[in-house]
């Protein structure tokens, strides 16, 4: 039986040999990878299935985050969006140190960390619960492309000049005491290493300043326990404000969706104010495409454009424009 199966395929490799090479040929041309992404409409998901926590109330109407479909540049990635409406190529520029793959995965995952402890401290504060902070931990997320670096993005900050970093007020004091050109010696955490890196203080706007931006991670103690799971293809801030709004949710004792699904997108801080985000008439596209009933977006350029793609095509989905996380609240119980 084998050696006869054995005979078949030797027969069939030997009459089509030409073609299997050819075929192979193509395809490793077609996937051969290019400095560009393809993003496009993506899709919504109930963002209480990525929430576990002790008290939780059933809903009749659902709270989802928008998201954008992102894929590898490659060949027919790159032709694809040449052909499938709405699918655009987008340029990656390699030599910009926060653009790497490395960097790319890590300033992304400690954006969507930093935005979960965001939510949780805001939606614990305002449903009146127990939530303390018990460290809060300083990281590298993205650094001046102009400026040669010794520091990496995903970098723990430890100390500036020898002085223990508690909070961003410690490092902007130290930055502050300096001149313009002025080297601090920063002791930082990576791979589980502790290194010593100088860096300059730089001047833009008027003001001294590294030319860095830090994201903040903390443990958090909360009553009643919480936790939050996301994938690892899934990153970034953006899901911040509806995150806050399904653990408000999961907090309170009413009904906040009167069963509506209920789509929205925009950063968080623990003070409510609602951030702008990328990528708006993609996530719009998909809670149409969803049948959503209510989608949240910032107010400024995000409500304007989505405002826009909305009358130019017609959408059935109310769009709202919400400020602070209060604006949401405040929107939701009127619906009554």
């Amino acid at each position: 039986m084998l050696s006869k199966l054995y005979e078949q395929i030797k027969k069939f490799l030997r009459h089509y040999y030409l073609e299997l090479i050819l075929f192979f040929v193509i395809y490793a041309i077609l996937m051969f990878p290019i400095p560009y992404v393809v993003e496009a409409p993506g899709g919504i998901m109930d963002i209480s299935e990525k929430i576990e926590i002790d008290e939780k109330i059933n809903t009749k109407g659902t709270y989802n985050l928008a998201y954008v479909s992102e894929y590898r540049g490659c060949l027919i990635t790159a032709i694809l969006s040449y052909i499938i409406p709405d699918w655009d190529l987008q340029k990656i520029e390699t030599k910009d140190i926060n653009e790497n793959q490395e960097a790319t995965y890590l300033r992304n995952h400690l954006m969507l960390e930093e935005a979960n402890q965001e939510a949780i401290l805001l939606a614990y504060r305002k449903s009146g619960k127990e939530v303390k902070i018990k460290k809060e931990m300083m990281y590298i997320t993205y650094l001046d492309p102009n400026i040669d670096w010794k520091l990496k993005v995903g970098d723990e900050l430890l100390k500036a000049d020898g002085k223990v970093l508690t909070s961003k007020d410690d490092l902007t004091k130290i930055v502050n005491q300096k001149n313009v050109g002025d080297t601090i010696q920063m002791e930082v955490k990576r791979n589980n290493k502790h290194l010593t890196v100088p860096v300059t203080v730089q001047k833009q706007d008027g003001k001294k300043l590294l030319g860095v931006i830090v994201s903040f991670l903390r443990e958090i103690e909360t009553k009643p326990e919480i936790e939050i799971t996301f994938k690892k293809s899934e990153s970034g801030p953006s899901a911040g404000f509806m995150t806050a709004l399904t653990i408000y949710q999961s907090l309170t004792d009413k009904d906040l969706t009167n069963g509506l699904k209920i789509v929205g997108t925009g950063t968080i801080d623990t003070n409510g104010n609602i951030g702008s985000i990328g990528g708006i008439h993609y996530k719009l596209m998909g809670a149409e495409k969803a049948k959503a009933d209510i989608f949240f977006v910032p107010e400024g350029e995000n409500y304007q454009d989505a405002k826009k793609l909305k009358e130019e095509r017609n959408y059935k989905i109310k769009i709202v424009k919400v400020k602070t996380f209060d604006d949401a609240i405040k929107y939701l119980e009127k619906q009554k």
